[in-house]
């Protein structure tokens, strides 16, 4: 019986590498919590001095299905810091918006490559669990606003902020 809990226990231990719990099924994988940040996303896309909350990838089951990632990071600096670092990461990485929203609440940022990748940015305040999904007594909703330079919002919503990296890899080489 002990031989078999240290079994169990080394199993356990395995699977958590450097502060993460990895899962992996098929061709999905998921990474909780660590320092690893996709490599299929560009670096400069990794916010300044942020955790990471999750990762997860999902590998093309065909030669005609592409990989799609997916990064959430959370940081403590400012929704509008963080837009703001986005909106010109963007624009000096050679990435093209296409579309952009940004009010006090949120900010959304979709770009595409040179090479038709499809990168999603969304930015909004960390939410905490005893709000069930509010913050400050406020509903969390985000609302559009058109252009796709826009200016920042007049009130300044501060961290923790989560930001939710989406990239999903064009098909065409």
């Amino acid at each position: 019986m002990l031989m078999l809990s240290l079994m169990a226990l080394a199993l356990v231990a395995n699977q958590c590498k450097d502060g993460n719990n990895e899962i992996r099924t098929g061709n999905i994988r998921i990474v909780e919590g660590g320092q690893e940040f996709p490599l299929e996303i560009p670096p400069e896309f990794r916010y300044p001095g942020s955790e990471m909350v999750f990762l997860s990838t999902f590998e093309g089951s065909s030669v005609w299905t592409r990989p799609e990632t997916t990064a959430s990071i959370r940081t403590q600096d400012s929704l509008n810091a963080v837009a703001n670092y986005y909106q010109e990461v963007i624009r000096t990485s050679g990435w093209q918006v296409i579309q952009s929203r940004r009010t006090g609440e949120a900010a959304l940022f979709m770009a595409e490559s040179g090479y038709r990748n499809l990168l999603t940015v969304i930015i909004r305040p960390e939410l905490y669990e005893d709000d069930k999904g509010s913050r400050d007594g406020q509903q969390d909703e985000v609302r559009s606003a058109p252009g796709a330079d826009l200016p920042e919002p007049s009130t300044e919503v501060a961290g923790p902020t989560r930001i939710k990296l989406y990239l999903k890899q064009s098909n065409s080489d």
